[in-house]
């Protein structure tokens, strides 16, 4: 009797503890779960409590301050588009220079930066990047040169390609000269030469020029039969010389107008006063040539450079430039058409970040859409 009520009394305590250790489990297993669903939730998106702070790369078009303190841009129009989509708040905080906007990042003061950022290898060893928001490139400021100026140099640089032709034409026509002067010096060294002969080496230099360019003013011909001969070679050799000139001048010359057309690729920017601003991607694009460069601090002052004298070209962003040099520099920088190099621009974000992918999706149905990319136009001069 006493070992079976004994085993009775230890039986009941085990059910017990049985029950308390799955309540246990279950209430430590739904826990867990709502902890990390909490955690997802506040990952992927930001609390209302707290904004997003936004880096804004102060330089037009893509963000500036504006006079009255706000900033504007078509970067942050996109930014703004793309929080409202995912009704996200947040707090945009102007940054003049590069460097501040990536150790930003990197030590977690900033959610995201937006603004002229463009895709490199250098900053992508850094920080992530969202879809390219903005399509970019590297391209070239350069002075502008007057008509006159343009096409004496067009013409040197052309004159200078068909130096060899030249000098063939000027040797024969060197050799033609002496030989008629050779010529009929001895069939006139009897008796008295008419006036009209070609009695001297300059008379005979001369008529060669003169019978070349067709002009043929006839004050000076050969008498001799072999002179006449000669002459009548010289005719139609120069003929035959002067058409190869001209056509093969004017072939160059309109070869060099097409290729104006993309002439950013093919310039030759060694021996060249170049100058970029610090840590952008026209800085970058040269230290990957391994070139020298002039470091400024903002796009304006580089441009300063350009405009006095002081550097041959400026490498930048495409965008940035077209910006300034409609706006300031109109009546003396250019830009060459085409680019140096392709690139995208995107939002930089800290590496990991969990707002990548909601920003992704959007930007991705923002960009594509004809209303934005109409808006987006008019930020640039075409």
């Amino acid at each position: 009797m006493i070992s079976r009520r004994a085993d009775r009394m230890i039986k009941i305590p085990r059910r017990r503890i049985e029950r308390l250790v799955r309540l246990l489990f279950a209430e430590i297993s739904f826990g867990v779960c709502l902890a990390a669903t909490i955690v997802c939730a506040f990952g992927a998106e930001p609390r209302e409590t707290e904004p997003l702070r936004v880096a804004v790369y102060d330089v037009p078009p893509y963000g500036y301050v504006d006079t009255d303190g706000s900033i504007s841009g078509v970067s942050v129009d996109l930014w703004r588009r793309v929080a409202e989509q995912m009704e996200w708040p947040f707090k945009l905080i102007p940054v003049s220079d590069m460097e501040s906007i990536l150790s930003g990042l990197e030590q977690g003061r900033f959610d995201a930066a937006i603004g002229a950022i463009t895709i490199t290898p250098e900053r992508l060893a850094r920080v992530d990047f969202s879809y390219p928001a903005h399509r970019s490139g590297v391209a070239i400021a350069v002075r502008k040169e007057t008509v006159p100026v343009f096409a004496l140099t067009s013409y040197g640089a052309a004159l200078s390609e068909l130096s060899p032709l030249i000098l063939i034409i000027l040797t024969m026509l060197i050799a033609i000269g002496l030989a008629m002067w050779v010529i009929e010096r001895r069939a006139h060294a009897a008796g008295q030469a008419p006036e009209s002969s070609v009695v001297t080496m300059r008379d005979g230099l001369y008529w060669a020029v003169v019978t070349m360019t067709t002009v043929g003013y006839g004050d000076k011909t050969p008498k001799t039969t072999s002179g006449r001969v000669v002459a009548i070679l010289w005719m139609l050799g120069s003929v035959v010389l002067v058409s190869l000139l001209s056509t093969s001048l004017v072939s160059r010359l309109t070869a060099e107008r097409v290729e104006n057309h993309d002439i950013a690729a093919s310039i030759d920017l060694k021996g060249k006063k170049l100058a970029a601003v610090a840590r952008s991607s026209g800085a970058e694009y040269l230290d990957e040539l391994n070139l020298q460069y002039a470091k400024y601090t903002d796009l304006p002052e580089a441009l300063d450079s350009l405009a006095n004298g002081k550097s041959n070209a400026v490498v930048n962003s495409v965008g940035a430039l077209q910006y300034y040099i409609s706006k300031r520099y109109a009546r003396v920088l250019e830009m060459p058409q085409g680019l140096l190099a392709p690139a995208y621009m995107a939002v930089a974000l800290p590496e990991h970040s969990p707002l990548k992918k909601s920003i992704d999706r959007a930007l991705i149905k923002i960009t594509n859409s004809p209303e934005w990319r109409t808006l987006e136009e008019r930020f640039f001069v075409r």
